[in-house]
């Protein structure tokens, strides 16, 4: 699992130092916001974080405070105090008060010239105070100068010029061959398949966890696995669930290693035909959106989320700046 999380890192990182890139060279009243790929409801907003460039040479960033969150994403006074901590300051005033120089929001205005730190804070309350497991998971609106630089949460996918049949059967020449094969495949379904750094495979990304696809030449079959609960504390019940699982999703094989479930399924690989892993993965994720707390809490545990290391940042929007 080592280089798996060191993926997971490195896209993070490599997120962060685009998003500042593009924090250092907004002009007076662009605006950037970066929020969580969910719908917001009548209730609230999802988790998201913006910048506004005023002032010549200001940004303005802000985190939304529970005046404007949907319930789902409110922030406990420890994420409060911990955003003072990051720098940012508390709501000045409420939504519907008299506008002063501060913001209904958490907010900080920094130089652009402190993009590094404005990124870093940023990554640091999506990763840390709202568990957002990778940078796919969030999606970006760009306006004014910005809008053209095609900023994205996922790493810029290239142009593919031999267009894949999903549905035609390939018998794959190598292992190599495979992974490209594999690789087109996601490409076909998602903006950008990251790929990991150990033995060829690629990292799924669902809504409540990040997975594996994983092309294996010598056993001729495509496997795909995804950790759905850890710390696991009432084993035997957990085994009962597992069996009861796998008799309602017979095309997944749910498993219990340790104290952690995970679910595993695979395709043939000779012939490879791409449309089966289309269709294993839209059986993946129809079982994933099912998931929340309770599923976790009947297994005594908690659902499977990578982590954000505890070491701090450095040091439509709600408001603008006077």
């Amino acid at each position: 699992m080592g280089n798996f999380d060191d993926s997971v890192e490195q896209a993070w990182t490599d997120f962060q130092s685009r998003l500042a890139d593009v924090i250092a060279t907004m002009h007076d009243d662009d605006l950037l916001a970066l929020e969580l790929g969910e719908e917001s409801t009548v209730e609230g907003f999802v988790p998201c974080v913006q910048f506004l460039a005023w002032g010549g040479d200001q940004v303005r960033c802000e985190v939304p405070s529970n005046s404007y969150l949907d319930p789902r994403h409110r922030l406990t006074e420890a994420d409060e105090a911990r955003l003072v901590e990051l720098g940012w300051h508390r709501p000045t005033r409420e939504p519907d008060s008299e506008p002063d120089a501060g913001s209904p929001a958490f907010f900080v205005d920094k130089p652009s010239n402190w993009a590094d730190q404005l990124a870093a804070m940023a990554v640091s309350v999506f990763r840390k105070t709202w568990s957002v497991p990778h940078p796919s998971f969030l999606r970006t609106e760009a306006m004014g100068t910005i809008e053209g630089q095609g900023f994205d949460a996922a790493a810029p996918a290239t142009d593919d010029p031999d267009p894949l049949d999903i549905k035609e059967a390939v018998e794959p020449l190598d292992e190599e061959h495979l992974r490209e094969l594999v690789r087109r495949t996601l490409g076909h379904i998602f903006d950008d398949p990251y790929e990991l750094e150990r033995d060829g495979d690629f990292m799924l990304v669902t809504s409540k966890s990040i997975g594996t696809v994983s092309p294996w030449f010598d056993g001729d079959e495509v496997q795909l696995w995804v950790p759905l609960v850890q710390k696991v504390s009432d084993l035997t019940r957990a085994a009962e669930l597992i069996a009861d699982l796998n008799r309602r999703w017979p095309r997944l094989k749910f498993t219990l290693a340790g104290d952690r479930v995970a679910v595993r399924t695979a395709v043939p690989a000779n012939p490879y035909v791409p449309q089966h892993l289309i269709d294993t993965i839209g059986d993946l994720y129809s079982f994933v959106r099912t998931l929340d707390d309770d599923f976790a809490e009947q297994f005594g545990g908690s659902l499977h989320h990578p982590r954000h290391p505890d070491a701090a940042a450095d040091e439509t929007l709600f408001d603008e700046p006077n």
